[in-house]
């Protein structure tokens, strides 16, 4: 879990709107979950923009997130989800 910053804006399309360090850029990914400290999933990575020095990110909420303002000046985290690698499954053929 990788901490982000501070909401600091709701955007007219409810996004919620806040800074990241230039270092962190390469470690976010388009759709990665967002979480609270308490580990509460709030939404996804949706864009990353602005100067590559002062770089920011919109976070799309959770249908069940309501009230968006809620949160401004909510402290968030990037979840690193982890992905599984599936093994390939070899066929057994019943020989005769």
């Amino acid at each position: 879990m990788r901490r982000l910053d501070k909401i600091i804006l709701i955007s007219n399309q409810r996004h919620l709107i806040t800074k990241v360090q230039s270092a962190q850029i390469k470690s976010l990914k388009i759709g990665q979950a967002v979480v609270t400290k308490d580990l509460v999933k709030i939404g996804r990575i949706f864009d990353i923009f602005g100067p590559v020095a002062h770089p920011y990110i919109s976070i799309k909420p959770n249908q069940d997130i309501t009230e968006p303002i809620n949160l401004l000046n909510e402290v968030v985290y990037c979840f690193e989800e982890k992905k599984t690698v599936r093994g390939k499954h070899s066929k057994r053929s019943g020989g005769k």
